[in-house]
């Protein structure tokens, strides 16, 4: 694995957004499209999906992997009880990169080390439910982030196992590199033409690469970046906007504050108003 793919992993949260445990005989799930991604552990039963015009068979010890905003159907041919265990979930660099667009795992693939996996959820399910009824409660709420990367990291184990995975290549690597580049110091300033000009390339294919890879051009990642910054100096320091601005590599005020009411919907002084810690008072 290259250096700026560890950095990236580094920058990485996992999300859960939904999970639960079914035992079903009909599932009718049609024409569903969610902005995050879609795992669904089928511990017993069958099951059939449906992406485009291509029908999947999921059968017992399957996992279902599918990605954000793809038009799916998850549904049952027969009446015989089906046991499987789902979450909703997103895992992204910096809150901006999907992950697994780095790897493209299949759709769907059989699961190793099955005992581990429900075992963890079964922990999973149980801390997460624990941390809701008394919730601030520190050491319910590390049990459930570890839980949940041991399931991430049972996910990818099994789907990087099968043949159909496509790795970073060396090619790529010019481009996680640029990636990393644009994390750790989005406050520098990017030109699409040295990006080139480094990696031997033209602006215009590096551009289209980089949004294929990752789903953004650079100069919107760098954009975007730059506005995430932003947004944490003025949640955790008292530095004015002025200084905000300059720390996120912005010119001056007034191209800061056009930029991030455009992406945040609200200029810097009134998210900073909206977002002050409890208790804290100017």
């Amino acid at each position: 694995m290259s250096e700026s793919l560890n950095m990236l992993l580094e920058h990485a949260s996992l999300h859960i957004q939904q999970f639960d445990i079914h035992s079903r005989r009909e599932l009718k799930v049609l024409s569903r499209v969610l902005p995050y991604y879609v795992m669904s552990y089928h511990k017993e039963g069958k099951a059939t999906l449906r992406i485009g015009d291509v029908i999947y068979p999921i059968d017992t010890g399957h996992v279902v992997l599918i990605p954000p905003n793809i038009e799916h159907d998850h549904y049952k041919d027969t009446n015989e009880e089906s046991v499987f265990l789902w979450w909703h979930f997103t895992f992204q660099i910096a809150g901006l990169i999907d992950v697994f667009r780095l790897f493209q795992l299949p759709l769907i693939f059989k699961l190793e080390n099955t005992s581990e996996f429900e075992q963890a959820f079964l922990q999973f399910q149980n801390s997460a439910n624990s941390r809701n009824a008394a919730p601030g409660f520190l050491p319910t709420r590390i049990l459930e982030k570890a839980k949940s990367l041991e399931l991430l990291y049972h996910i990818l184990v099994s789907a990087m196992n099968e043949n159909a995975v496509t790795r970073p290549d060396q090619h790529s690597n010019s481009f996680l590199d640029i990636l990393a580049q644009i994390i750790q110091h989005p406050e520098q300033e990017l030109s699409l033409g040295k990006l080139a000009q480094k990696i031997q390339m033209h602006p215009t294919y590096v551009s289209n690469r980089f949004k294929e890879l990752f789903g953004k051009s650079p100069i919107q990642v760098h954009r975007e970046m730059r506005v995430l910054k932003a947004k944490t100096l003025l949640q955790t320091s008292d530095l004015s906007i002025g200084e905000i601005a300059l720390a996120a590599g912005f010119s001056g005020i007034p191209t800061f504050s056009r930029l991030f009411k455009s992406y945040v919907g609200v200029p810097p002084s009134q998210y900073r108003e909206l977002n002050k810690p409890f208790g804290f008072h100017t």
